[in-house]
């Protein structure tokens, strides 16, 4: 039996990436935004393959998942009009992704990157598709729920206000829902103050800050925080995963051939097995028979 399932991985996430009408990024240039790279890290097996998956995990983890969300509307949003058509969206379960920055679809995705939704789980949606328009509504996803923060101004060189580190967004999820959050306390009587300044220049460092709010409740960052090279903590960890989980799987096929013939073909005398690996919408990794379609998940999803 032969099997490639770095090659199938490749190629479904390659199928993904169209779907979502992204551009794939080559591996050359995906090689050429890994700085740090020396001839260790290009000598490695899955080198190119693990820069691969760790672009479509950073570009999937700032996609807003397509459901139908439970809305809560802070008091910072009473009466706005502008979030109706947002909001009725979102709770009919229609695609809003297409209101994203158009930064999401970036290749370079550690230089166009997202640091207020990695460090603190917030989204921005612009009020126009193309991610066009001045005036953003913020929104925290948990769950089925999605809170509605506050409506902010794009922030740009010279301009007066602070958006991407302007901490009233926590202040509003702390005031309103607390539970929401409440996991992510650190400590209660904090007295040590991060400014906005200070905030702005390390995430520039790529460094990852708390949150305190009004009260002296300190927050880690709810959003799980981000990488020295500014890709989200969540993705870099999934990615050793699926690469691990890969190689495990190819491993264990070709270590059981008569064992995974019998479960994919099931006796059927006139089907040929031809093995592949799957990536489902959910992220998990299973492998599937193409002749009949037949599928087996060896043990939990990676």
């Amino acid at each position: 039996m032969e099997v490639d399932f770095f090659k199938d991985l490749e190629t479904e996430i390659k199928e993904k990436l169209k779907g979502f009408g992204y551009p794939i990024p080559s591996f050359e240039e995906l090689r050429k935004q890994h700085i740090s790279a020396t001839e260790a890290h290009l000598s490695y097996k899955h080198y190119d393959i693990k820069n691969l998956v760790l672009h479509f995990l950073t570009v999937t983890e700032r996609r807003i998942p397509i459901k139908k969300w439970n809305i809560h509307i802070s008091p910072q949003l009473k009466n706005r009009t502008e979030i109706v058509n947002l909001v009725t969206m979102l709770s009919k379960g229609e695609d809003v992704n297409p209101f994203l920055s158009k930064q999401v679809k970036g290749q370079h995705q550690n230089k166009k990157t997202d640091l207020l939704r990695f460090e603190w789980g917030i989204y921005h949606i612009h009020f126009e598709e193309g991610g066009k328009g001045d005036e953003m509504l913020f929104v925290y996803f948990d769950g089925n729920k999605a809170y509605l923060l506050d409506i902010l101004l794009h922030e740009k060189n010279g301009a007066h206000h602070i958006t991407w580190t302007n901490t009233d967004l926590i202040q509003i999820l702390h005031d309103n829902w607390p539970h929401v959050i409440s996991h992510m306390i650190f400590k209660t009587d904090n007295e040590e103050i991060v400014s906005q300044e200070e905030r702005k220049t390390m995430r520039k460092k790529a460094a990852n800050t708390s949150v305190t709010v009004a009260d002296g409740t300190e927050y880690m960052p709810i959003g799980g925080g981000f990488t020295s090279s500014k890709h989200t903590q969540k993705a870099a960890i999934n990615t050793l995963r699926m690469i691990r989980r890969t190689e495990e799987l190819e491993l264990i096929v070709l270590n059981n051939e008569h064992n995974i013939n019998s479960r994919l073909l099931f006796n059927e005398s006139n089907t040929n097995l031809n093995v592949k690996l799957e990536l489902t919408d959910g992220l998990n990794l299973k492998v599937i028979n193409t002749a009949n379609k037949r599928s087996f998940e060896f043990d939990e999803p990676y």
